[in-house]
């Protein structure tokens, strides 16, 4: 079909100009794409409007004054019934004598979409790894410098190498427009500034977003109402940086789905996050820890999301209603360690869903992670007011985390004796460090061995210790290597048992 053109005529209201680049105010690229789909599916009924791809973001358009903008929405169909539809403006420089188009965005709207593949659910629910929190003051203040109505990450944002989540909102006082077509515009672009921020900590590069693959609006996300975002890095190796989002509900409801977000610098070079903000992964110091594994996962119980407990098995739900919050927490990321870690052993194909992967042994006392084709694994998990932590090993395994405080020192002459005491007196830490060692390696021992930590203290002894591992031995025979290693403040200490007890 003949491409046709139409007019559009854009009123962007005050609050339009909060979304600023360098300084200038700009068309932001969610509008574009409410602003296309609205006016297209307005001409052609018949065109699902909600589901989008190959979409650009090409050149700014400015809103340099408030006067109503004038575009074009030239409409191209295709044979399979979809229908690319660019914004596009005239532009005429003083010297030329002849206008030229400067396409701003488009998108192909309706046709065929390859199937939705939503991310396993206690992978979305939570972030893998040494979190950084980010207050919304700071995002708006220095690292995404926009006004009022486009600050809408309205709670701490959480990020670590597995991706970002971010609880996001339209502006308060609320847009004033009425049935969007695509829903709230500010949420997915809240969801840019969560992704924006990522690249500024991992990679020192101001990365806004210069293309979508596709995008998919389940449910239309609405103005009165905050959400949960989660960025998926796809491809970070190099820019432009991919990206899946997925925004949720507070019931794990999937409303909308943007796949293969690419982002770059837009500004050549010229915008910088602010000095000391750019830091990598702090996961090195459990590399040891790897080395003894067939896996690990690490956890933030701050970075859990609110619909988590939709993971859960039956079994699992019916412990988490009996417990008080602070304990639910610490159970609940967990049951969300050791599914991650069955996903992760069981490798590619495992389409199990998560409600399908119990945590919670026949006896109701101890974890487990079973692998998709059935296989039991040894494995341990441990949680403080902070971490949480899932391994498991080819021998009998267990792990331990531990805040490095003072409380050890109370109880030392009911888990400690002479020797030890003596051991504790010639490392070179601090003396509460090393009291907390030994804590930690009989914590370990008792998992490991699936015995009371009373009888733990019994059977085991620690003969020597130094910063980073300790030897312990078990009812008197060979000695175990124990590994500890230190992340913020936080003592996290492995044993695996090498068979020869």
């Amino acid at each position: 079909m003949k491409p046709a053109s139409f007019a559009i005529t854009v009123h962007p209201p005050p609050f339009f100009r909060d979304h600023h680049v360098q300084g200038r105010p700009v068309f932001a690229a969610v509008e574009a794409m409410e602003h296309l789909a609205v006016d297209t599916c307005s001409r052609y009924p018949g065109v699902d409007g909600r589901r989008l791809k190959e979409i650009r973001f090409e050149k700014f358009l400015g809103l340099d004054s408030a006067d109503p903008l004038s575009a074009l929405n030239r409409v191209e169909e295709y044979a399979d019934g979809s229908m690319r539809t660019p914004l596009a403006t005239r532009f005429k420089s003083p010297s030329a004598k002849i206008a030229r188009t400067l396409a701003h965005a488009s998108l192909v709207l309706g046709g065929e979409l390859p199937a939705m593949v939503e991310p396993p659910l206690e992978a979305i629910a939570s972030l893998a790894g040494v979190c950084t929190t980010v207050e919304p003051t700071r995002i708006y203040r220095e690292l995404v410098p926009f006004g009022p109505a486009y600050q809408n990450i309205c709670e701490p944002l959480l990020i670590s190498a597995d991706g970002a989540m971010a609880r996001v909102r339209s502006p308060r006082p609320v847009d004033p427009r009425r049935d969007l077509y695509l829903g709230s515009p500010y949420v997915l672009d809240a969801a840019f500034h969560a992704a924006c921020v990522w690249c500024q900590q991992f990679h020192g590069i101001v990365a806004f977003p210069v293309s979508i693959d596709r995008r998919t609006i389940v449910h239309r996300t609405r103005l009165d109402e905050i959400y949960t975002a989660r960025v998926v890095p796809v491809r970070t190796d190099h820019a432009p940086f991919v990206f899946n989002i997925l925004i949720y509900d507070d019931v794990g409801r999937l409303y909308e789905a943007a796949s293969g977000v690419h982002m770059r610098d837009i500004s050549g070079g010229r915008t910088k996050p602010p000095h000391g903000f750019h830091r990598p992964s702090r996961t090195e110091s459990l590399t040891p820890f790897g080395r003894r594994l067939s896996g690990m996962v690490l956890l933030e119980r701050g970075a859990v999301a609110r619909f988590a407990a939709t993971a859960l098995s039956e079994r699992e739900k019916m412990r988490l209603t009996t417990m008080v919050p602070d304990r639910a927490r610490g159970y609940l990321s967990a049951r969300l360690a050791l599914k991650r870690l069955s996903r992760l052993l069981s490798g590619d194909g495992d389409d199990r869903h998560a409600r399908e992967i119990e945590t919670v042994a026949d006896n109701g006392r101890l974890p487990q992670s079973p692998l998709a084709d059935g296989t039991r694994t040894s494995c341990s998990v441990s949680h403080d007011r902070r971490f949480t932590i899932a391994v498991a090993a080819d021998q009998p395994v267990g792990v331990d985390v531990e805040p490095m405080t003072r409380g050890p020192l109370k109880t030392t002459h009911l888990f400690m004796n002479a020797n030890e005491r003596a051991v504790v007196d010639r490392q070179p830490l601090p003396r509460v460090e090393g009291i907390l060692r030994v804590w930690s390696a009989k914590e370990a021992a008792a998992k490991a061995l699936e015995i009371d930590l009373a009888e733990a203290w019994e059977r085991t002894r620690v003969i020597a210790m130094d910063p980073g591992s300790s030897q312990l031995i078990i009812d008197g025979k060979n000695p175990q290597a124990v590994i500890h290693a230190a992340i913020d403040g936080h003592l996290f200490t492995l044993l695996t048992v090498d068979g020869r007890l």
